[in-house]
Parts: C-alpha cells; sequence; structure tokens
C-alpha cells in the first residue's frame, strides 16, 4: 500500500490517496482493474484498421501488445508515472519514510514561523518528496522503525477487544459464493461436465 498523487488533467493538479486507508476493497480492485487495463493496452496506438486492414489480424496484433505489456508488468520495467525510476523499496516502506519525511517538513515549517494550517497538503507532500530524494538516509530509518515494530510484541489482546462481525462476514461469504457462480468454467470444467451430462442422460435411459 502506498500513498499515491493522482493527477487530476484539466485541473492541472492532483489529489492524494492513501491506498491503505481511503479505499475499500471493492474500490482498491476497481482502481485496480482500470489501472491495468491502461497499462495493459499501453503501445497499441499504432495497431488500427489501417495499419491492419483484416478484422483477424488486428485482434491478434492487439492480443500480443497486450501480452507483451502484461509481461512488463509482471517484470516491473513499465514506464512509471511522474518518476525517473522505480523505487526498489516496498510500498510499506515508502509509506512510512514519507510519514517521516512530512514530519520533518511539518517541523522545518513551523521553525520557520510557517503555519501548517495555511498550507495545501500537496505542498507538503511534494516537499517531502524533494527530502526523500535528497535524504536516503530517512528510507533506512523507515525500515529499521518497521523491523522493530515487527519484533515487537503488541501488548494487548486484539482478540479482546477486536469482534468480527456477523454482518460482515455473511456478506463477504455472500460475494465470495456470487463471484463463484458467475464465474465462467474453464474448458477442463467445461469438458467434465459435459461428460457428467452425457453419463446421466445414459444412465436415465
Amino acid at each position: 500500500m502506498a500513498i499515491l498523487q493522482v493527477p487530476i488533467t484539466k485541473g492541472k493538479s492532483f489529489l492524494e490517496v492513501d491506498t491503505s486507508t481511503d479505499l475499500s476493497d471493492e474500490v482498491y480492485a476497481e482502481a485496480l482493474l482500470q489501472g491495468l487495463k491502461v497499462l495493459l493496452n499501453r503501445g497499441a496506438s499504432k495497431i488500427t484498421k489501417e495499419t491492419y486492414p483484416v478484422e483477424t489480424d488486428l485482434r491478434t496484433a492487439a492480443m500480443e501488445k497486450a501480452t507483451e505489456q502484461l509481461e512488463m508488468v509482471k517484470a516491473g520495467t513499465i514506464k512509471f508515472t511522474g518518476s525517473k525510476a522505480k523505487s526498489k523499496e516496498s510500498g510499506a516502506v515508502m509509506t512510512e519514510a514519507r510519514r517521516l519525511a512530512k514530519n520533518i517538513i511539518k517541523d522545518e515549517m513551523k521553525r520557520n514561523g510557517i503555519k501548517i494550517s495555511h498550507v495545501e497538503p500537496k505542498e507538503i507532500t511534494a516537499a517531502a518528496n524533494e527530502l526523500l530524494a535528497a535524504d536516503p538516509e530517512i528510507i533506512e530509518t523507515a525500515k529499521a522503525n518497521l523491523e522493530a515494530r515487527q519484533a515487537t510484541p503488541v501488548k494487548i489482546d486484539i482478540k479482546s477487544l477486536i469482534k468480527e462481525s456477523p454482518k460482515l462476514i455473511k456478506a463477504a461469504e455472500e460475494k465470495k459464493a456470487k463471484a463463484k457462480a458467475e464465474r465462467p468454467l474453464s474448458k477442463t470444467q467445461a469438458g467434465k461436465a459435459k461428460l457428467r451430462t452425457k453419463a446421466g442422460t445414459g444412465a436415465s435411459a
């Protein structure tokens, strides 16, 4: 999970979204789907009816390009928006590093007499990103923080404080069952279904 700066094209700016807290599972899945749709369709602008007059050739070329893009997605070699290079650190590390950087920026703002309430959040985030680029030690501190957090046992009994909601459990199970029911059969499953149908017909005869 990470804090993303989502460009708003006509607004000539961006909105910040924390994927770890701002999005429900359903919205996250939809956002991921829409994002992958964009990534897998990259580079297809030259695949047109003019260059591929035959419909089957056009579809084949489009699928070949999409497959190529999928391999790039899996390998992490895609072009990254708004950055010169892909960060080698995990989303958790970068989220913690950005939190630390923002705190440093806010402390410096106070020291310089700048009121935080008078500054737009995007300005603070941009400054934090600049600080991260200039001071890699913040990322090392973030790593150490996460490692310490994982190594330190939680001093409360979570099970005694947090109760699962039967309503939410039921909703999740119903959603899972619905998705399973609507999922198309694979070729293997379809073949087995046909065999069972034939066998059942024969038995009844």
